[in-house]
């Protein structure tokens, strides 16, 4: 008990450091991201797990020090049942055999401005842990500063890792479909521009949510790549008509990239948001989903990538 008490009192220390280090960025959870400073000193801690969420081929030719792989597949399931994703049981086992316990401070990694690891902060949100955050930049700004790397495999001790099914922050189909024309509420479309107009359909119908905004999450991030400014990013959304008095509900094809801008209204304050995880694989393959594009577009899909 005292080794545990010990170590929760030292990980509130080490994210106070980090949220005091990045809190002139003016976001309202500056601990959702880690820089890459921050890492280098503290990547090693006691407390700390860093995860790679690349490709394995990746994770293999170098990864940062300490740093452990994950499969993001196994994020995504074909249970309707379930919204799509693991089951408790599953997830906890998952999370446990990486070494990730209830209060193991976690820094995700990608390569890809985040939209990959995101996917993991989202799941961990879910199941109720919090202590998660994105590097921000990623593998790219790590190297790019020419930070150390290493090809070393470390192998965690198996912990216990409790979950805590937070359904707040998960929106259903029957849930969507009464967000509709719904005074207060927003539904964001994270896809790009052509997925959303029906130019390019990787479901059995193309287009989007009736009445849904379109803001791509790749706006989300700056030209480097890391995420800009919170008063950048609450320009963006305030613009478009989503402010944080109202309730909001981001999708995508399949809730990933729809977790990376539930991540960044996150990080300015819009906390009345939920991710349509099932997004428009399920939603542009049933037939009781409404669909709105616009009329002069071609309704046949486009082959899938």
């Amino acid at each position: 008990m005292r080794t545990k008490l010990i170590g929760m009192i030292f990980a509130m220390l080490v994210l106070m450091g980090a949220v005091s280090a990045r809190s002139e960025k003016g976001y309202a959870h500056p601990e959702l991201l880690v820089e890459t400073a921050w890492l280098a000193e503290h990547g090693r801690d006691p407390g700390v797990r860093i995860v790679d969420t690349r490709s394995a081929e990746a994770y293999a030719q170098g990864h940062i020090q300490g740093a452990i792989h994950f499969d993001l597949a196994k994020l995504r399931t074909k249970d309707e049942a379930s919204a799509y994703l693991p089951l408790p049981d599953e997830f906890a086992a998952m999370m446990g055999a990486l070494g990730i316990g209830t209060e193991t401070q976690v820094v995700i990694y990608d390569d890809r401005g985040g939209v990959m690891g995101v996917r993991l902060w989202y799941v961990l949100d879910y199941y109720g842990h919090r202590q998660a955050s994105l590097l921000n930049g990623g593998w790219n700004e790590w190297t790019k500063e020419a930070r150390p790397v290493t090809t070393e495999t470390p192998t965690p001790a198996k912990t216990e890792f409790k979950v805590k099914p937070n359904p707040q922050v998960l929106c259903s189909l029957d849930q969507v479909k009464s967000q509709i024309n719904k005074p207060g509420a927003v539904i964001l479309d994270a896809r790009s521009p052509e997925e959303y107009t029906g130019a390019r359909a990787q479901s059995h119908k193309g287009g989007h949510i009736p009445g849904a905004v379109n803001i791509e999450w790749r706006n989300n991030l700056a030209e480097d790549g890391r995420f800009k400014s919170a008063e950048e990013l609450r320009r963006l959304y305030e613009q478009a008509g989503i402010t944080p008095d109202k309730e909001i509900v981001t999708y995508c094809q399949s809730g990933g990239r729809a977790a990376h801008t539930l991540f960044a209204l996150r990080l300015i304050g819009f906390d009345k948001s939920r991710n349509y995880y099932g997004s428009w694989s399920e939603w542009g393959n049933r037939e009781d989903a409404p669909v709105e594009k616009p009329e002069t577009q071609d309704s046949k899909p486009k082959p899938q990538d």
